[in-house]
């Protein structure tokens, strides 16, 4: 198809050549009207318009080469402008996460309780009528000479209609002010825990055991019944609870509040206290985790200090996000220059 207009020149060029040579119209039409143009020599119009023909074809390759080179040169710099703008993006991610560090330390050094931070991506995956919740490391520091482990990859399974039970209850709770359906939901599942033998108790009813605890937790806020008001084995459930760490769990299934919760175990990090919340960073489900000091149960001034602790966070996620979205137009004009 490229080529076309040249076999199509040439086809007339001959069929006018023919034309020419046994025509008598065409020879009078050339001595009346070509001629008085043409020098007497008598020049073959053929050869004229072959030679016309000739600058034109060679013309258009000049053109074509000249396309090509053009072509080339966007497709390099169209290459490089993608090398670029990776580049640029992998600098950003640099950036970011080393101004998550400085924002972290600085936090820390803030608040004189605070031993540590770490922020996990939280992942939920629904599959054949179960639900898996990952919990991904993305980032932490701790003050010195303190003993605090950092989970870099955690998964917790559920059936799926459990979840759902929980969160229809809580959403009633909240916006009806109807306590029902989370109270039937909480002794239905005391009831399946209590049955089984704490030998026997899998991960899947750890996840059970903490969308009944934190049921039990939301209706004593509200309705005074506590724990102690089912006459429940608490020892048996906080060992569960401990045994599979499903306080960064719970702190994910209270994603519209604050959660805390406290470390139970007789060692070194025994009265820890742990603050979580599930807040979105760079558009990502993000799960933070603060880790404060024992010594804080003994102020007098306990929830107000945890409540400013929260609060200053929520201002540091703000910094962070800012400066995600700089960055973000950053990479966008690059992209766009």
């Amino acid at each position: 198809m490229k080529y076309i207009y040249i076999i199509l020149s040439s086809v007339f060029i001959l069929i006018f050549d023919l034309w020419i040579e046994h025509s008598n119209q065409a020879q009078s039409f050339y001595v009346d009207w070509l001629k008085p143009f043409i020098d007497e020599r008598k020049i073959s119009i053929v050869w004229f318009l072959l030679l016309v023909v000739f600058f034109i074809i060679l013309f258009k390759f000049w053109l074509n080469r000249k396309n090509d080179e053009i072509n080339n040169l966007k497709t390099k710099l169209e290459s490089e402008m993608e090398i670029l703008i990776h580049a640029n993006s992998e600098l950003s991610n640099y950036r970011l996460k080393d101004n998550l560090s400085k924002l972290l330390n600085h936090f820390i050094k803030k608040h004189p309780y605070v031993i540590a931070v770490q922020l996990y991506q939280f992942l939920e995956q629904n599959l054949n009528r179960n639900t898996t919740f990952k919990l991904n490391f993305i980032d932490g520091t701790v003050v010195e000479d303190v003993n605090i482990n950092a989970i870099h990859q955690l998964y917790y399974r559920s059936e799926s209609r459990f979840i759902n039970e929980f969160r229809r209850a809580k959403e009633l709770l909240i916006e009806e002010d109807d306590p029902n359906l989370l109270l039937d939901f909480v002794l239905d599942t005391y009831s399946i825990l209590s049955e089984k033998s704490q030998s026997s108790m899998k991960e899947e009813d750890a996840c059970l055991c903490s969308l009944m605890v934190l049921g039990l937790e939301i209706l004593e806020k509200d309705y005074q019944l506590g724990i102690e008001s089912l006459g429940s084995p608490e020892e048996k459930f906080d060992s569960l609870l401990d045994d599979y760490r499903t306080g960064l769990l719970r702190g994910a299934l209270m994603n519209d509040s604050y959660y805390t919760f406290t470390h139970t175990r007789d060692n070194e990090k025994l009265n820890r206290q742990y603050l979580t919340r599930l807040v979105k960073v760079r558009n990502e489900e993000t799960l933070f985790l603060i880790a404060l000091d024992a010594s804080i149960l003994a102020d007098e001034g306990y929830n107000a200090i945890m409540s400013y602790i929260g609060d200053d966070f929520e201002t540091l996620l703000i910094d962070l996000e800012n400066i995600y979205n700089r960055s973000i137009e950053r990479v966008g004009d690059s992209n766009g220059s």
